[in-house]
């Protein structure tokens, strides 16, 4: 697909404002915008090129159909000028390897990574539940909100590679027949060796490749870096006890359930929700505590404060928690239990 770059200022349909380019991939570019009237309504704009065989499109319809789904990217508007197409969308903050990067952090630690995989299971579920899988989770997929709640809250966005996996009869979902040789679609390093295998990808392989992004985010990948035949080969050949014996035993017994899934399977959310939180639990992390890089921040903020002594208790136990104990046990919307146990489209 080709890309289209925009010029800073440029004025889009006469209603956006280009303030930046914040991402650029294999499906177009990402900037910044503001309302032509109010700078400080924010949002996200995409470009490509104008070509009938381009992704924008799809993506915008897959976007449209997650607007009935809950804490998901909203489509504001989307269009087409004579040399490239375009849509309008919610505007989040950093994702998760930007925030590594900012922070200096090598690894989070595994109660932060929980947390984080939780709220990207939601969100991998939402997208299923509307009949299509990702086929891209990864950590620079994984965003946190800009504002109020959301910013506490991880996101998962670029809908470029979606492919239905589901189709409709009469308003009942069944399987899409798996095709017998599939091209592979995705981040090599995250792809289960289905992919690479070249074979029809299913709700299994996303939740596969979240598992990657938790080791990763967690420990490190021992095929990064490497050509996507070896990264195959070292996948088909390292053991599930080998890749994940520096992380918490509740995220083998995850994998040990999608292993066993095959393409038209439902994975068991709930299940992976529950080791999740168990893992949390087993830790004494809540969803109240400050993520790895809120802790940095709040430790930067006290560093720049007078050092006296008169400093508040409450100061001191901003560190380690965002909230009191009269919040609910799920602060954020996404890591609600029962949104883990509900089978919307009945496969």
């Amino acid at each position: 697909m080709d890309i289209y770059d925009l010029d800073i200022g440029k004025p889009v349909n006469k209603k956006w404002v280009v303030e930046a380019k914040v991402g650029e991939g294999a499906c177009g570019v990402v900037y910044r915008v503001h309302d032509v009237e109010n700078k400080k309504i924010k949002a996200a704009l995409k470009t490509e090129a104008n070509d009938e065989n381009g992704v924008l499109r799809k993506e915008a319809n897959v976007i449209k159909q997650l607007q009935l789904r809950k804490h998901m990217v909203r489509l504001i508007h989307c269009g087409k000028r004579e040399q490239y197409s375009y849509i309008v969308m919610t505007l989040y903050g950093k994702n998760l390897n930007q925030i590594k990067k900012d922070y200096e952090l090598k690894n989070f630690t595994h109660g932060c990574v929980s947390k984080i995989a939780i709220q990207a299971l939601y969100a991998i579920k939402q997208v299923h539940e509307i009949g299509y899988i990702h086929r891209d989770v990864k950590p620079s997929n994984m965003v946190i909100g800009r504002q109020g709640m959301e910013k506490r809250m991880v996101f998962l966005i670029d809908f470029g590679m979606c492919r239905a996996y589901a189709v409709w009869e009469g308003g009942v979902a069944r399987h899409r027949k798996a095709r017998e040789k599939a091209l592979l679609r995705g981040t090599a390093r995250y792809c289960s060796p289905q992919v690479h295998s070249r074979q029809e990808q299913g709700r299994r392989d996303d939740v596969w490749a979240l598992v990657y992004v938790m080791v990763e985010l967690a420990d490190k990948l021992p095929w990064t870096g490497k050509k996507e035949p070896e990264t195959a080969k070292m996948k088909q050949e390292i053991t599930d006890e080998k890749l994940l014996e520096h992380c918490p035993s509740e995220w083998l017994d995850i994998f040990t359930h999608i292993r066993n899934l095959t393409y038209e399977d439902r994975p068991n959310y709930r299940l992976i929700y529950d080791k999740l939180l168990a893992t949390m639990t087993r830790l004494k992390t809540t969803f109240t505590d400050l993520y790895d890089w809120e802790v940095i921040q709040s430790q930067k903020k006290a560093d720049q404060k007078d050092k006296s002594s008169t400093q508040s208790s409450a100061d001191a136990r901003s560190s380690t928690t965002a909230s009191n104990s009269k919040e609910s046990p799920y602060p954020f919307p996404n890591v609600n239990p029962v949104e883990f146990d509900s089978n919307d489209i009945k496969l």
